[in-house]
């Protein structure tokens, strides 16, 4: 198992990508911190899950935009796991607005949560790895981060600062062998979406429809899957990628290629 001994930290994982990706880091031999804001009974159904596989687990309730709880998170993973080698920070929020729509509390309640939270964990974390002498950090980009996007400004302008801030703190953390990297997931069938698969139905209401309208516009004639971009968390985490940092690895079926 590539990651037997670690400690891995994953922000958002009471669903979607996080959850998944917790559950790969544990099949690979990590114990793992499962950290939720709202939804803590999904989160503890995680941590049992890990449990169940023979590894170390605990729930932790926070909200990744607020320093304190950032600080309560990483030192209350400290004191139980011992450490932190690995930070997955996946935690984020979506919605679907045009520009007059988007009022000053949807502007800074997603800058907060999607890239503020990243810069809080990763503050926090990174004395923590310097102990150690090395560490893995892995950010939750989006094609978005990459291109336009229509009715989400704030989303893309978020994810758009994940990728930045991912390059900056690879070029800062190489000499203590910090690893920095993001993945770019084009659309991922989880609950986060709900919003962009109605936008995309139209009048119809259709979800499904909606699906399947959007993921006609990827060269793989299909939307992502949350196990299409666990390898790649994996891969980054390892010391397979001890050699790579301040990489975006879109995981998008093609999207971002025309």
């Amino acid at each position: 198992m590539k990651l037997a001994g670690k400690v891995a930290l994953v922000t958002g994982a009471s669903s979607g990508i996080g959850r998944a990706g917790a559950l790969a880091l544990a099949e690979a031999g990590a114990d793992v911190v499962v950290n939720g804001q709202s939804h803590m009974q999904q989160a503890e159904e995680v941590a049992h899950q890990i449990e169940a596989m023979g590894r170390k687990a605990m729930a932790v309730q926070a909200d990744v935009s607020k320093p304190t709880d950032v600080d309560r998170l990483v030192a209350q993973t400290v004191d139980t796991m011992g450490k932190v080698d690995i930070l997955f920070n996946n935690a984020g929020i979506f919605q679907i607005a045009s520009l007059e729509e988007h009022s000053n509390e949807t502007w800074q309640r997603i800058i907060d949560v999607n890239l503020t939270g990243h810069f809080l964990c990763c503050r926090r974390v990174v004395p923590e790895m310097k102990k150690l002498g090395k560490g893995k950090i892995i950010n939750n980009g989006s094609i978005f981060g990459h291109q336009g996007v229509p009715n989400a400004v704030a989303y893309g302008v978020s994810k758009m600062g994940v990728h930045g801030l991912t390059r900056c703190l690879a070029v800062e953390l190489a000499p203590h062998k910090i690893n920095v990297n993001a993945i770019a997931p084009g659309n991922v069938v989880t609950p986060i979406n709900d919003p962009l698969y109605q936008f995309m139905a139209g009048d119809s209401g259709d979800i499904e429809a909606g699906k399947k309208a959007l993921g006609q516009l990827y060269p793989w004639g299909r939307l992502g899957e949350v196990t299409d971009i666990t390898p790649a968390l994996i891969y980054f985490a390892s010391d397979d990628s001890d050699f790579v940092t301040g990489q975006i690895l879109f995981v998008d079926g093609g999207y971002s290629v025309p």
